[in-house]
């Protein structure tokens, strides 16, 4: 039945998609960001929830969560990632500088700590509150990107350093992710120092060696085959890095940064946007997919989730601030990229998956995190759109 799985699932992607779109017609009459619907498509029509319910009524498994359905998901974060970096090119790292660094650093770090804190207070082992702590860390990228794009951002002055910031935050969730005890280790203090230090260092080098080779390399191919040539890069780029431990949002992200400093990065763009207008969503609607209301087994559990996103949103907000303002001198506009900066997604739902596929985590401990990263994504993204719009109200 492989064949009449994979019909069943681009039947799906249509619903879920056409779903979703739907929703999110109705809820931009009340200014709430399309990415809201998405999420909320996804946990509506999950196989844990109506979705479940209309596959036993048709006796057909029609919603669910397969390797098409993953493989979809993967190729629309990838692509809105490309994107992303093709929109704002390096000046917009650039443009973000030491403050957009520290910010990241702060804005990952402030979380994982406070996170950490309360988790050890209340009982959680040392490493589950590792993996929950450090699930809170980084902010979603792909988030970040989709609001921006969708809402014509990129010129405003908090977006540079919000990009700046959240496009390296995802580094300092790796070097955290390094340190945590969740095998048995005996490294010494040199070891683990090097390690870091591989991190980072070979970040540096996968961006320094896109930026000076990928451009010239796109100048010299026909016209004609620069966006076939710019999604081997993609690809090639998401592999090698993949095989580096590094994760696939910041290899597309790269890979759009360099492809930004080429002469036909506009025909490349056009491209692009033609493919996300089709697939931009169900990256978002498969985190809603995934929300198991039965790991919630109790009270104590949904509590204990809502507190760990109040301290990861408060943490967040506070950590960036200071940097954000430091480099834009202004009060709004430093609130506005700070609140950008909440939304939480994919590392968060990948450092989830590690910590039960491993039984570092049980079910409950996951679905905290599940709900810390719908709670982080849907509260930041009105948050952050809304504030965007009372400044551009107030100017």
């Amino acid at each position: 039945m492989a064949v009449g799985s994979i019909y069943l699932t681009l039947l799906e992607f249509a619903i879920l998609v056409t779903t979703a779109e739907s929703l999110s017609l109705i809820l931009a009459k009340y200014k709430y960001p399309s990415i809201v619907a998405e999420l909320l498509t996804g946990i509506a029509l999950s196989p844990y929830a109506l979705g479940g319910l209309l596959n036993a009524l048709l006796h057909v498994d029609l919603f669910s969560i397969n390797n098409y359905v993953v493989f979809l998901s993967e190729f629309s974060v990838i692509l809105l990632l490309f994107a992303s970096g093709l929109g704002h090119g390096l000046s917009s790292l650039k443009q973000g500088g030491f403050p957009g660094l520290m910010a990241a650093v702060a804005g990952a770090i402030l979380p994982f700590m406070t996170v950490y804190w309360y988790c050890t207070s209340v009982g959680f082992s040392q490493v589950a509150a590792s993996l929950i702590a450090l699930s809170t860390a980084p902010t979603s990228l792909a988030v970040v990107a989709n609001i921006i794009e969708r809402e014509g951002l990129h010129e405003l002055p908090s977006t540079k350093v919000l990009v700046a910031a959240a496009s390296v935050d995802d580094v300092v969730a790796l070097i955290l992710l390094s340190t945590l005890p969740t095998s048995p280790s005996t490294d010494s203090v040199a070891g683990f120092t090097l390690r870091i230090v591989k991190i980072a260092v070979l970040w540096v080098i996968f961006l320094t060696a896109s930026i000076l080779l990928i451009p010239r390399l796109l100048n010299r191919i026909n016209e004609y085959l620069v966006v076939y040539a710019s999604l081997i890069v993609l690809f090639g780029l998401v592999v090698s890095m993949v095989a580096s431990g590094f994760s696939a949002v910041i290899a597309s992200f790269i890979a759009g940064v360099a492809v930004a400093e080429s002469r036909e990065s506009g025909r490349v763009r056009a491209s692009i946007d033609a493919l996300l207008a089709i697939f931009g969503s169900i990256f978002f609607i498969t985190i809603g997919l995934q929300m198991n209301f039965k790991t919630i087994t109790n009270l104590t559990t949904i509590l204990q989730s809502l507190i760990v996103s109040a301290i990861a949103i408060i943490a967040k907000v506070i950590g960036v601030y200071p940097f954000a303002y430091i480099k834009l001198r202004n009060t709004s506009a430093s609130l506005t990229a700070s609140l950008g900066m909440v939304p939480r997604g994919e590392m968060g739902l990948v450092i989830a998956s590690i910590g039960l596929s491993s039984s570092l985590l049980n079910p409950s401990e996951y679905g905290l995190i599940l709900i810390m990263v719908l709670a982080t994504t849907i509260i930041g993204s009105i948050l952050y759109r809304r504030s965007i719009r009372l400044n551009i109200e107030g100017n």
